[in-house]
């Protein structure tokens, strides 16, 4: 285990703060990783939930070989809960070649806040932004070039699902632009057009989102609180048909110990 490299948090962005890296430059990678993990308590008692095993490997661990293999190397981590822990794992650097900041959470801030607190380490004019307790197949940088070939504030990775009623769910129109959200629990025949799909919760950003976060003690959610003023005005899908899961149920928890290491290996070159 490592030791643990010295941690700051990161101050709020500011309209006026310094230049920014061009889009065309390799884009940065904000991970959300300081959740409580109450649903997990049970099965990982005494692990953040970004920290769980999974096939004898931290659950962080596929998130960040895939970042590496697509040759996104500058990361930053926004941890709350057992941070410490995250942070003794990791360093600064990791083995698979990541360059590794820390944002910590002086308490829980929701997703937003969190994304808020982190925007100083922020220096490319559009970033990703993961969370990290699922996984996705995606193509990161077909994902951030369809961004900024679009104009898009916002561009959310969307997956299909048999039954996306049981999530918090999005309809597309013929643009590709989300023309809705939906609420978990909502039927099928709902009166939103467009197909419905789920959030996998990969996101790529415009340094604009973070101007509509306020900055606060309170927690703010990017998915109810944020993206939703972005309807019809710059809030775009990206569709995946790869693999997603989700760990922060027991059930999906232990179907991602076969089907995280079947479909992305045990170790590889990228490993951490």
């Amino acid at each position: 285990m490592r030791a643990a490299a010295s941690t700051k948090n990161m101050q709020p962005y500011s309209a006026g703060q310094a230049h920014r890296k061009s889009v065309g430059s390799i884009p940065q990678a904000v991970v959300l990783c300081g959740g409580l993990g109450t649903r997990l308590r049970d099965v990982v008692p005494l692990l953040p939930k970004a920290l769980a095993p999974v096939a004898g490997r931290p659950f962080l661990d596929y998130l960040l070989t895939g970042l590496a293999a697509a040759g996104i190397h500058d990361v930053v981590l926004c941890t709350g809960h057992k941070s410490e822990m995250i942070e003794a794992k990791y360093g600064r650097n990791a083995e698979c070649g990541l360059s590794i900041r820390y944002s910590v959470e002086p308490s829980p801030l929701g997703t937003a806040g969190a994304v808020k607190l982190a925007a100083r380490a922020i220096s490319t004019s559009s970033f990703l932004l993961l969370n990290g307790d699922s996984v996705v197949e995606v193509d990161y940088r077909r994902l951030i070039k369809s961004h900024v070939a679009s104009g898009a504030k916002a561009t959310l990775t969307l997956v299909r699902v048999p039954r996306p009623e049981r999530y918090g769910s999005a309809t597309l129109n013929a643009n590709g632009q989300i023309s809705a959200f939906l609420e978990k629990g909502s039927p099928q025949d709902s009166s939103a057009s467009g197909e419905r799909f789920i959030n996998a919760g990969v996101y790529a950003l415009s340094q604009d989102i973070l101007l509509e976060i306020p900055s606060s003690s309170t927690p703010v959610s990017l998915e109810r609180d944020v993206l939703p003023k972005f309807l019809g005005r710059g809030l775009f899908g990206f569709v995946s048909e790869g693999f997603f899961i989700d760990i922060g149920v027991p059930e999906d928890y232990t179907r991602a110990q076969t089907e995280l290491p079947r479909r992305f290996g045990r170790a590889g070159s990228h490993s951490c």
